[in-house]
């Protein structure tokens, strides 16, 4: 298959952006997401040679800020090496002054053990911080990915997991997102929590009829495939008999409006101004299209995105360097 290149530039996002009760520091966020130490259904452990090699050779193509998602309740639990490996993981970023998120995968909460659940989100945050240096400069916290519990719940185990890291671990970046998984719709619902140095994350795959277009953990709703980037009328396949009767005939129905760069511009804008209004600090620490689409509506899709997202000044974090969002294949070298 002929190779197609990414423009990489719409991907780089230089900008000041805000930490309270510190100086104003210019951050130049280049983000992808290394995965596979979430995948908890392969048994993975860190590797932390494996780990900077692959830091390496995202850098060598221009990216210079990663997200590690990290399924830490298995990790801790069955990996006798993961805090060793994580050490010196984050040794070598902070040696190099490289942005590296620490992601919370399969933590679990739910409407029913959230007040549990968040003690053990702070138990092992303040175990992990245990075993890293206790002066990292360029090392940030996620503190639960896409959380779906009721946003009241959420917002209560938020406040009781940050405020017991808080305690150990006064300023260092906390990354936060709402429910609904790091929707920003709910988000932008919200108001800020009563803390510094936090990050204010949400996730973005929309229109989602697109981006997950023939993926089967998402079930009929997304089993057209042949999905254009931007819509094209013409280029439009018929939809799939799978998706009648679901959400996904609602998205075919609607991608003529939803499919382009002015409607990323009409979302993003709201939880820009939603951060704007409150003063704080943003990232979309997920980003991304399966390789089920076709490799140029792709690139034309993360170009739009990522223009999107450096025009209101958010840091991003692609999904995925390697996987079935992976776009090692598909980015130019820098030079």
């Amino acid at each position: 298959m002929k190779n197609i290149f990414l423009v990489l530039s719409p991907f780089f996002i230089s900008l000041y952006f805000w930490m309270p009760s510190k100086a104003q520091v210019l951050v130049d966020f280049r983000g992808v997401n290394l995965t596979g130490c979430e995948r908890v259904w392969e048994d993975r452990k860190l590797n932390g040679r494996h780990a900077l090699n692959s830091i390496k050779n995202a850098e060598q193509k221009g990216f210079n800020a990663f997200r590690l998602p990290l399924a830490v309740d298995e990790l801790i639990k069955n990996d006798r090496r993961f805090l060793n490996e994580l050490r010196k993981l984050v040794k070598y970023t902070e040696k190099t002054g490289t942005p590296l998120i620490l992601a919370y995968f399969h933590h679990g909460i739910d409407n029913d053990n959230w007040k549990t659940q968040s003690d053990k989100l702070a138990e092992n945050w303040l175990e992990i911080l245990k075993h890293i240096p206790n002066d990292t400069r360029y090392l940030y916290l996620e503190l639960a990915n896409e959380p779906t519990l009721n946003p009241d719940y959420w917002e209560e185990a938020a406040i009781s997991a940050i405020g017991k890291i808080r305690e150990v671990s006064p300023t260092i970046p906390i990354i936060v997102g709402a429910s609904n998984y790091n929707s920003l719709f709910e988000l932008s619902r919200t108001k800020p929590l009563p803390f510094d140095h936090l990050i204010y994350t949400f996730h973005y795959y929309e229109p989602y009829l697109f981006t997950h277009q023939g993926t089967e953990w998402t079930g009929p709703q997304n089993a057209t495939i042949g999905i254009p980037y931007p819509y094209s009328a013409p280029d439009m396949p018929k939809i799939h008999p799978d998706a009648l009767g679901t959400d996904g005939e609602i998205n075919y129905r609607d991608y003529e409006k939803t499919g382009d760069i002015n409607g990323m511009v009409d979302k993003i804008s709201i939880i820009a101004n939603w951060a704007k209004k409150h003063q704080v600090s943003l990232m979309c620490t997920e980003y991304g299209v399966s390789q089920n689409a076709d490799e140029m509506s792709r690139v034309r899709y993360l170009n739009d995105l990522g223009k999107t997202l450096r025009e209101f000044q958010i840091p991003g974090f692609v999904w995925e360097w390697r996987g079935n969002f992976g776009i090692e294949g598909i980015v130019k070298e820098v030079k």
